[in-house]
């Protein structure tokens, strides 16, 4: 019997009491399915005023980046796309991330602090990448793949969620134009790859794994974990797809995106503290995070300080931030 992606109409969303129980329908159905798709996410507005903000640095970006030979993949966006904050701090994506990255609140994992013997609490996340990925037509189908392979280390025994990813709808996602091609049951999978297939990555390659794609219109998201078997659709219309993808993960994994470099101190000062905070200018835990003087990220913020002028973290403006 085929199967399709769940879909959720955020315009359903009136109240505080709506939003509740329509970020935990999101949740069931991606800890059911493994992932989901919330229809009206945003505005298309919204969405047309990234693609306007976006363009100079898509038009300029050269084809071909990850061997997508039709495609332009162009990151950065908390610095270049002040409308991209809309959706990379979307109250449903963040309460998502929040049950199944710090809660891992999925069916059969669990939080394992060292600090607590009965292993309760949470883990703490943050922003791991943001990119537009353009596609034009005559861009072949890509591969089918699990993004928590980025790490390079073999996660899947840890009962753990690394990652949520999301693919937002810049310009209406179809059949024709190569939707998202998702393997519904894929995140409960204990592994997809044989040990000799894990050494060469030619399950890549494979074409039996049945998929349904992510139709969906502007404005809308398509959420789905990081063990979660997808792959971009082959582009067949004479019109290009538009995407925003944005992800997030556990804060003691590197991120994807190198956010500090995308957002510099000297841009990222002039950001809400929300949006400081998911991009990793925090000191989640313990030691996790400090630089220079053993100091939290967020000193680096000041627009006075120096980390070439010594005693530089006694200033009084730095020792304001400390209290924030």
């Amino acid at each position: 019997m085929d199967q399709n992606i769940q879909r959720l109409d955020f315009k359903s969303v009136s109240n505080q009491e709506d939003a509740a129980s329509f970020n935990q329908e999101v949740f069931e159905a991606i800890d059911l399915d493994g992932a989901v798709i919330v229809e009206h996410a945003l505005d298309a507005t919204i969405m047309d005023e990234i693609v306007a903000e976006m363009r100079p640095y898509i038009d300029t970006t050269p084809h071909g980046l990850h061997g997508l030979e039709n495609s332009r993949r162009v990151g950065a966006l908390v610095a270049r796309s002040p409308s991209s904050h809309h959706a990379i701090a979307h109250l449903t994506v963040l309460d998502v991330c929040q049950k199944v990255l710090g809660d891992q609140a999925r069916q059969g994992n669990e939080v394992q602090l060292i600090q607590s013997p009965k292993g309760k609490g949470q883990y703490p996340w943050r922003l791991g990448l943001t990119q537009v990925i353009d596609v034009g037509p005559g861009q072949p189908r890509q591969p089918v793949h699990r993004g928590n392979g980025l790490w390079v280390h073999n996660l899947a025994g840890h009962r753990l969620d690394p990652q949520i990813e999301t693919m937002w709808a810049l310009t209406d996602f179809t059949e024709e134009n190569g939707a998202t091609h998702v393997v519904i049951g894929s995140h409960k999978w204990q592994d997809v790859i044989s040990p000799q297939e894990s050494q060469t990555m030619t399950w890549y390659q494979k074409s039996d794994f049945q998929t349904v794609q992510a139709t969906m219109p502007k404005g809308s998201v398509l959420i789905w974990t990081g063990w979660t078997v997808h792959g971009a659709g082959a582009n067949k219309s004479e019109s290009r797809r538009v995407g925003m993808n944005i992800d997030y993960s556990l804060s003691f994994l590197s991120q994807e995106e190198n956010q500090f470099l995308s957002c510099p101190p000297k841009l990222a000062r002039t950001l809400s503290k929300k949006m400081q905070r998911l991009i990793g200018y925090s000191q989640p835990a313990g030691a996790l995070n400090y630089f220079a003087d053993c100091l939290p990220p967020k000193y680096s913020l000041n627009e006075d300080y120096d980390v070439l002028v010594p005693g530089a973290h006694g200033m009084k403006s730095a020792q304001d931030l400390s209290h924030e």
